[in-house]
């Protein structure tokens, strides 16, 4: 849910930029239309220039309230929407050279305001839709070569210059087309790697939260019963009975070994104190004195008392995936091949259990299980790699990861 909200957040602010970037180039245009028109004046119909230029403010000043007023738009009317205002940036700048080349040939009004259409394309390309941009580059350099074959007559301009200022108009209308997919592309790929940053986030904090209901519920069924059978034993002991005080010892002896276990899986010292290959033997050998499974180590390649940066990762990951096989996989043996070549860390761990299915990772997700997961994120936010491999029968999911 978060992720959706950022998203959604990020797809507004977007859609601002390109509003208020259009909302400045409208403004431009309106300045050089403005400007023309005092500055060159036609000799005629100034008026009616000025009541056409006042019909477009009144125009771009509706489209913008509506722009940074929208919230729920459907993107089918928000472009329908935008295609009507571009073309009348297109349909103005047409008109107005057109009545002043009729009607005032010769002034340079005419030639000035034709030159209005080269921001066409840059206003379409704010919007960075490829097809928005597409569907306006055609008509633009219609226009412009409709309202060049008009004038051309009144303006006498040769057509060497109306057909090269066709070719850089056309130019800069593809150009326009090609930013709009450059930069879709590279909002795409953006947005996508915030989604991704934001889930992870949302897992690890999840995750941190069921580890800690984990280690409740052990320490609670656990080492807290084991607690409370001794304190009611001790009652009896006062009675000198050989028997509690064998009860009282063997309760507080069990507690002692959970705790142990809890909080050597929480921060196992000997990771610290003398590397991983200690650590998963330590690891290894805990799980084979629960009786549950045969446990296979073969660790020879890594050196003794070795120590790297991907330690606490590859641990975590065998931690985590032995206790899953231990929780599901209904397996009789599992077993460690722990190697290192060339600078990088090999973990492989196989069971000959049920098997996990192909989507497996993302129903766990879905159902808010999401240790594997994080787990597969730690890996390939390292630079490593996380395989999972059907056998028969059972799973294999190897591990690869640089060792700095």
């Amino acid at each position: 849910m978060l992720g959706l909200h950022v998203r959604n957040h990020d797809s507004r602010i977007a859609r601002l930029r390109q509003d208020l970037l259009q909302a400045g180039l409208r403004v431009l245009l309106i300045a050089f239309i403005t400007t023309t028109l005092v500055l060159t004046p036609p000799a005629v119909e100034v008026g009616i220039c000025f009541v056409i230029l006042a019909a477009y403010v009144a125009i771009v000043g509706l489209w913008t309230i509506w722009s940074f007023r929208r919230t729920h738009t459907r993107a089918s009317t928000r472009e329908s929407i935008t295609l009507l205002a571009i073309g009348c940036d297109v349909a103005v700048i047409s008109v107005l050279t057109v009545l002043t080349g009729w009607s005032s040939p010769e002034s340079w009004t005419s030639n000035v305001l034709r030159t209005g259409l080269f921001l066409i394309p840059l206003i379409a390309a704010a919007q960075l839709d490829p097809f928005i941009s597409a569907m306006v580059a055609i008509p633009t350099l219609g226009a412009y070569l409709a309202v060049a074959l008009i004038t051309q007559s009144e303006n006498l301009e040769p057509w060497e210059s109306i057909l090269l200022n066709a070719v850089v108009l056309a130019a800069l209308a593809g150009g326009a087309v090609a930013l709009s997919i450059i930069q879709r592309a590279k909002e795409e790929v953006i947005g996508n790697l915030a989604l991704q940053r934001t889930q992870l986030l949302e897992e690890l904090v999840s995750l941190e939260k069921r580890e800690r209901q984990a280690l409740s519920e052990r320490l609670h069924d656990g080492a807290l019963q084991y607690v409370l059978v001794a304190r009611g034993d001790l009652e009896e002991v006062e009675t000198s009975s050989v028997v509690e005080v064998g009860r009282v010892n063997s309760a507080l002896t069990e507690c002692s070994k959970l705790l142990r276990d809890v909080v050597r899986e929480l921060h196992p010292e000997v990771l610290s104190r003398s590397g991983l290959k200690a650590a998963v033997v330590a690891l290894a050998d805990s799980i084979a004195d629960r009786g549950e499974l045969a446990v296979d180590l073969d660790a020879h390649t890594w050196p003794d008392n070795e120590r790297s940066a991907a330690d606490y990762v590859l641990y975590g990951a065998a931690r985590e995936i032995s206790t899953n096989v231990i929780k599901h996989a209904h397996a009789s043996t599992l077993s460690f091949d722990l190697q290192r070549a060339d600078g990088t860390a090999l973990l492989r761990i196989a069971d000959d259990g049920v098997g996990i299915p192909d989507d497996a990772l993302e129903r766990s997700v879905q159902s808010g299980h999401i240790g594997m997961a994080s787990t597969r994120a730690r890996i390939l936010a390292c630079g490593g790699s996380f395989e999972i491999r059907r056998k028969s029968p059972g799973t294999e999911i190897e591990i690869s990861l640089p060792l700095s």
